[in-house]
């Protein structure tokens, strides 16, 4: 015959399998959770008060420490080496393409998805040109999407991704003469706006 065990025995037995590193039946691991609730549900609003202010404190009385040793960590030549082996790695460059896209406010349900179809394609799917990768170039490969929304769109050629954001703020380019004397212009305005 089992005996059944209280939630607080349970705990306890969690607590024990946790420090020597072996998995908790799931029975044991529930009622540990129960326990840590109910407990959690009984402390009063000041006891709840007292434990984040006396976190807080512990943050910020760390804090400046901290902050040295992460300073110094980074001055080594060691740190550095890793930092620049960790950027040219495909793991850091994904990040680092990621990252932008979200500062940019591009909007998908799958980014690593993305990213495999960023490096997949080759053709531009508008006017299927032939892309080049980095930063310079008529034919350099640009993610579009919509600024509205920040919903992804395509992967176009610089020019395609140009002409598509004009369409969407309504902007229209009558010829390229006019284009550039426009600019020729906006140039000539700026100098005698600024002499210097």
């Amino acid at each position: 015959m089992t005996t059944e065990i209280s939630n607080h025995e349970a705990d306890k037995i969690a607590q024990k399998l946790r420090y020597k590193n072996e998995p908790i039946p799931t029975h044991i691991l529930e009622k540990s959770k129960a326990y840590r609730r109910e407990k959690h549900a009984l402390k009063t609003e000041e006891q709840k008060q007292a434990h984040k202010d006396k976190c807080k404190n512990n943050y910020f009385k760390n804090h400046e420490e901290n902050l040295q040793k992460h300073t110094e960590a980074r001055q080594t030549e060691e740190y550095k080496q890793m930092i620049k082996n960790y950027r040219g790695s495909d793991a850091g460059k994904k990040s680092a393409r990621i990252s932008c896209w979200k500062q940019w406010g591009v909007i998908t349900n799958d980014y690593e998805e993305l990213y495999t179809k960023w490096k997949t394609t080759t053709h531009c799917e508008q006017c299927n040109v032939e892309l080049v990768e980095g930063n310079r170039g008529k034919n350099k490969k640009v993610l579009d999407h919509n600024h509205n929304t920040g919903e992804f769109r395509n992967i176009l050629c610089c020019g395609c991704n140009v002409k598509r954001g004009n369409e969407d703020r309504g902007v229209v380019r009558k010829s390229n003469e006019q284009y550039n004397e426009n600019r020729r212009l906006k140039r000539a305005n700026a100098k005698l706006n600024n002499p210097h």
